[in-house]
């Protein structure tokens, strides 16, 4: 038979089944704004313009051809974009410190051509929405999602693009040119499975994402800067991202919905029970994207009409055109040993099929650059949801940084709005899947997602009171006399 080759079947289970491919080990914020605000505006610039004048060199100090400051000078003084005053020199700089602005979260891949496909800058406008770049279908997905549930969130940041009044734009207005053209997204979420007959939790998640998406207008349309809204955007969209992986076993496998356990503790996890279960959290979901893959495998080899028998005659290779060493060759055969027992222990075909899955995600978290669990990890640090910061450290736990914090603020609670502490916590759970502590509500989601327990009622309940003098550190908030919180968001207070 035709020897399997594991990176095209995970890409036939990311089309089919998740709907992008979380599997790019550099992914960084900017590749989720890219690809969800190019979704949520259709269109794509395509003028040169900040090309030429921002993109100076690649990061060996090569200077692409064309690009040269005499050339930039000179074109800019026939087109009176700036004043014959101004020297070379200064031109020069201004151009480095434009790059540096638009390449602030690395996102700008300086090769010859300037091709698009490197490109995902750090501005906030319709004049610096590219052509898709690499690692943005999974913004093009989340921007999709928010199009279809949150229609007037995506309506209001159309027009936020659209009137480009930023100071970046500002800054690029003499080169800033119109010229765009329509774009269409590679997939589409309403052809996948979970979305076209969704269970019980699949409408869970897009009631919360609605309900999150519908308060974020309301905070956004009494905030004064476009660029704070369009990244506290960003982390909205990174957030739900993170949820839906996790959630993609109870969406296929009937599995359990796995809280994300915000630590508030400032405590490391040998001294703290909320640090070490927020850890078994971010364990968990990492076992339920394996659960997940080796389904989905399962799934695709049945379907593509491949018996038990027929698969285990021949070891998968990742690259049909690529030989790994031969130690991780050797590695593979172990995996593939193994897969065969478990299949001919296994009491149904379905078992069998699984038993191969499990060993194909495995497989594949051995040979290939990056997996969906990496890339769970990369995403999530670089945003402040993971700590600690290193992108190496094995064991992850939630901890949030400031920035997400207004995120989920600003998602779960109105301007002027007033709730109780209870409500908060509810809101936090509906619309994230993430608990703080406190209450015995959240001790409940803990125990029915199968959460073996290392935190006691008290050391919630202590994260909580973190929780709210962080608010009020922050000045979000104001801890009164008698406990109660108060939430301030936008001058208005909520408690």
């Amino acid at each position: 038979m035709e020897v399997i080759a594991l990176h095209d079947i995970r890409k036939e289970v990311d089309a089919k089944y998740v709907g992008f491919m979380p599997n790019g080990g550099a992914i960084k914020p900017v590749h989720i704004a890219g690809g969800s605000l190019r979704c949520i505006y259709g269109k794509c610039n395509t003028s040169k313009g900040i090309k030429k004048l921002a993109l100076v060199a690649d990061s060996k100090g090569n200077i692409p051809n064309g690009n040269e400051i005499e050339a930039i000078y000179r074109e800019c003084i026939e087109d009176e974009k700036i004043e014959e005053s101004v020297e070379a020199g200064s031109l020069e700089s201004m151009r480095n410190v434009m790059q540096r602005m638009l390449s602030a979260d690395k996102g700008v891949y300086v090769v010859k051509g300037l091709k698009d496909n490197m490109l995902s800058y750090s501005a906030g406008s319709k004049y610096f929405i590219t052509k898709k770049s690499m690692y943005e279908d999974t913004g093009e997905f989340i921007g999709g999602l928010v199009r279809t549930y949150c229609p007037k969130l995506a309506d209001y940041l159309y027009n936020l693009l659209e009137k480009a009044y930023d100071p970046i734009s500002i800054l690029f207005s003499p080169v800033l040119s119109d010229e765009t053209e329509e774009y269409s997204t590679e997939y589409r979420h309403e052809d996948i499975p979970a979305f076209s007959a969704p269970n019980a939790t699949m409408q869970w998640y897009i009631g919360g994402l609605r309900a999150a998406g519908e308060c974020l207008l309301k905070n956004f349309e009494r905030h004064p800067n476009p660029l704070t809204q369009l990244r506290i955007f960003n982390f909205f969209c990174i957030f739900q991202i993170m949820r839906y992986i996790t959630l993609l076993e109870a969406f296929y496998c009937s599995g359990s919905v796995r809280p994300i356990l915000l630590d508030f503790s400032m405590l490391p996890p040998n001294k703290s029970s909320v640090a070490r279960s927020s850890e078994m959290s971010y364990t968990q979901m990492h076992k339920s994207i394996n659960r997940f893959y080796a389904w989905g495998y399962s799934q695709q080899l049945c379907e593509d009409g491949y018996s038990i028998e027929t698969l285990l005659s021949s070891v998968p290779v990742y690259d049909k055109n690529k030989a790994p060493s031969k130690a991780v060759q050797d590695e593979l055969n172990t995996l593939w040993n193994i897969a065969k027992e478990h299949a001919a222990e296994a009491e149904n075909s379905e078992e069998a099929y699984l038993a191969i899955g499990e060993a194909m995600y495995d497989m594949l978290a051995l040979v290939a650059s990056s997996h969906p669990v990496n890339f769970v990890k990369t995403l999530g640090t670089s945003a402040g949801i993971l700590y600690p910061p290193d992108a190496m450290h094995p064991n992850k736990r939630f901890v949030i940084s400031q920035d997400i914090l207004e995120m989920l603020l600003r998602a779960s609670v109105e301007p002027g709005e007033i709730i109780s502490g209870q409500e908060i916590r509810e809101r936090v759970w509906n619309r994230f899947g993430a608990v703080i502590g406190g209450s015995q509500f959240e001790l409940d989601k803990l125990q029915r997602s199968g959460f073996i327990l290392q935190v006691d009622e008290d050391a919630l309940e202590s994260n909580f009171a973190k929780f709210a003098s962080m608010l009020e550190n922050m000045d979000f908030a104001e801890i009164m006399a008698d406990g109660i919180l108060q939430i301030r968001l936008g001058g208005n207070e909520v408690r």
